[in-house]
């Protein structure tokens, strides 16, 4: 075969080559020819949410219950907290916390044994993500017997009405809404104040209303004679709206007479 021979079948084989090549369907190649053509796209990432209660076998009188979803805030339109199946809070901004921001689950109103708790995060692709915890409440411990019950106390436009029990302090106030806080008790007849307990969604008779930063302690000495609580506080008293007269320890020190 002449020089110009072999050349011409070398080019001939070479060209045959680069088209089988080309025909063949490597992934860079049908990948890219299929995203030209609009027919395929970059596949998610999974959607998942984390919980800050993950692997917790029993819960303490009270928790951070936070929800992390993977995805950006601007890409989650809700994310809700259910405890045994019903929604007990629901947040819409970042942080996703049950509760409001600073706050903590308190499990006092809650019986003792074993309880679901489940995040649930919304996409505004419609996506869902849930993630459940089976932890064990354990019994919320009583109150000091002589505090135990109900109590009025007269202060401003009226009739203030307490309730002490193991779930915590139940107020209601002379305009018809209340506060359910969490109360914890020392020796020497000290008590503090440390945030609102929450148990449904947007319920005006739960929560701490005195304070911003729902998780804010205030501190008191509380002494019972006869029928008669006399609470005074001491130390800084931080739940305010900014006006002095909202400060917490103006409605609640003082004297509290026994409630029928």
């Amino acid at each position: 075969m002449s020089r110009l021979g072999t050349a011409s079948v070398a080019l001939i084989l070479g060209i045959a080559v680069a088209g089988s090549a080309a025909g063949a369907s490597s992934p860079s190649v049908a990948a890219g020819a299929a995203a030209a053509r609009g027919e395929v796209s970059e596949a998610q990432p999974p959607f998942v949410v984390a919980s800050t209660l993950d692997a917790k076998k029993v819960l303490p009188h009270r928790i951070r219950w936070i929800a992390r979803p993977n995805l950006a805030a601007s890409q989650v339109s809700k994310v809700e907290f259910l405890i045994d199946g019903r929604v007990r809070w629901d947040e819409e901004k970042t942080p996703y916390v049950y509760g409001d921001n600073s706050n903590w689950l308190v499990t006092s109103w809650l019986a003792p044994g074993l309880h679901r708790f489940t995040v649930r995060a919304e996409a505004k692709d419609g996506r869902i993500a849930r993630r459940t915890t089976v932890a064990r409440v354990v019994a919320a411990p009583l109150p000091p017997a002589a505090l135990r019950g109900k109590w009025e106390h007269s202060f401003g436009a009226g009739t203030w009405l307490l309730t002490v029990d193991k779930v915590g302090w139940k107020i209601l106030d002379p305009f018809g809404t209340g506060n359910l806080i969490d109360v914890a008790y020392f020796s020497g007849g000290r008590l503090q104040a440390r945030g609102g307990i929450f148990t449904k969604v947007d319920d005006p008779f739960e929560g701490n209303g005195w304070c911003q930063a729902l998780n804010v302690p205030v501190n008191y000495r509380w002494s019972v004679a006869g029928d008669t609580l006399s609470l005074t506080h001491f130390g800084a008293d931080r739940c305010t709206d900014g006006g002095e007269a909202a400060k917490q320890h103006y409605a609640w020190v003082g004297a509290w007479t026994r409630a029928a």
